[in-house]
């Protein structure tokens, strides 16, 4: 996705800011296309912003399984690339709220996150039940497929890259969710 292969040319525009939930990091932080990870070409797509909380699941629980995608996470924590941010907790009622759901910590952070700050344009997650908490809080979230997707049809890379990322992390996703974006970027549906 990077300027070359989106065939624009001339200056980047500036990358509109996404939440990323721990389960859609680390699928983009272990699949690779051509040589580099499937992290790398979102990057060029969106700037990425994490909590604390999603950063300790990926990267320092990580570290400590000797995942090598926790490597690959906190080096683009160090260099700037993925911006780590602190989210304070919400009103009792709404805490009581998350906690009846059954969310697990750093999926709370994410919600709060979502409704703290108005910089992040959507959060990408393959948590089925974040991503429904999510919409009805009212924020925008986008399976890690839709995202690629959408990457596809806002220009940022061509179909054949996106059908080729899209195969890339089928393995870590639900079946159907995928094969749904595969046919969208054909036009099928």
């Amino acid at each position: 996705m990077s300027e070359e292969q989106s065939g624009r040319g001339g200056e980047k525009p500036t990358a509109i800011l996404h939440q990323w939930d721990a389960t859609s990091l680390i699928t983009c932080a272990k699949f690779q296309l051509e040589g580099r990870l499937i992290l790398d070409y979102v990057l060029d797509a969106a700037r990425i912003v994490i909590t604390r909380e999603v950063q300790q699941e990926t990267v320092e629980a990580g570290l400590a399984g000797g995942y090598p995608d926790a490597v690959a996470i906190q080096e683009r924590i160090d260099i700037g690339r993925i911006e780590v941010r602190t989210v304070a907790r919400r009103s009792a009622p709404f805490e009581e709220v998350l906690d009846l759901y059954g969310l697990q910590e750093g999926d709370k952070a994410v919600v709060r996150l979502a409704l703290q700050v108005a910089d992040v344009a959507a959060t990408v997650t393959d948590d089925r039940l974040l991503y429904i908490v999510l919409h009805r809080c009212g924020h925008q979230a986008l399976f890690l497929p839709d995202f690629i997707a959408k990457a596809v049809a806002d220009n940022v890379c061509d179909a054949t890259t996106g059908q080729q990322l899209l195969l890339e992390v089928r393995l870590r996703l639900l079946r159907g969710f995928v094969e749904h974006s595969l046919c969208r970027l054909e036009g099928v549906i």
